[in-house]
């Protein structure tokens, strides 16, 4: 059996009492974060990992530490059941993948102009990539069309990726409002989306959504939410 694991949601950095503290943001509501459950956390953003790949990243983080380090285990399964973090099990990569994400709702994610340059131009000052190789990351790569064709649909709203396979069986383009996508996803009006993913799991188009999500998140252009 395979278990991968994600982050879900996005990070914000809020000053209070003259002292930064972090919290992740999900489906527009902040959560409270510990540093051991960041070091976590952060390991998995844009990331996709094995357990054992989890492991190893956290205590490689928190070797840094002075304090003691928190159990691993104990913190994921916390993380897991306060849903900032997602996992999927299966026979293969393709099962655990789609058991990770058919629930998961995918949302655009897009930096500025001006913060991308200016944190480019740090990264230049610190040594840490050189100036051809900020210019590069400045460049947009070209989304595959099933790509953007994903991002074309989460961009009009937030679509797990089981409702994105069915987009594509079902040659759906437009899911403006809810009533569009309740017409031309759910159109049996007792389906749910357990059910959806359920049945979108043998659909040929699976790989092909999964594979255009998986690029998106680990390039940077989606994050993934879940209630």
């Amino acid at each position: 059996m395979i278990t991968f694991y994600a982050a879900v949601g996005c990070y914000r950095i809020k000053t209070e009492d003259g002292r930064k503290t972090a919290y992740i943001q999900k489906l527009g509501k902040y959560h409270e974060i510990s540093v051991p459950e960041f070091a976590i956390w952060s390991a998995l953003l844009w990331q996709v990992m094995t357990y054992e790949e989890l492991k190893a990243a956290y205590e490689e983080i928190m070797t840094h530490q002075t304090q003691p380090v928190p159990d691993f285990d104990q913190l994921l399964k916390l993380l897991l059941k306060r849903k900032l973090v997602i996992s999927g099990v299966g026979y293969t990569g393709v099962d655990a993948l789609y058991r990770m994400l058919a629930d998961a709702f995918v949302v655009p994610y897009r930096i500025s102009a001006p913060r991308k340059a200016w944190g480019l131009i740090r990264l230049v000052l610190k040594g840490k990539i050189p100036v051809i190789g900020a210019i590069s990351a400045a460049k947009e790569n070209k989304l595959k069309p099933n790509e953007a064709r994903v991002v074309d649909l989460v961009e009009q709203t937030p679509l797990s990726t089981a409702e994105l396979v069915r987009c594509f069986d079902l040659d759906l383009y437009d899911v403006s409002t809810p009533e569009k996508v309740i017409a031309g996803i759910y159109t049996d009006c007792e389906s749910t989306q357990q059910e959806i993913a359920a049945e979108q799991f043998w659909s040929p188009n699976t790989n092909v959504v999964l594979e255009a999500v998986s690029n998106l998140y680990l390039s940077r252009r989606v994050i993934l939410e879940i209630p």
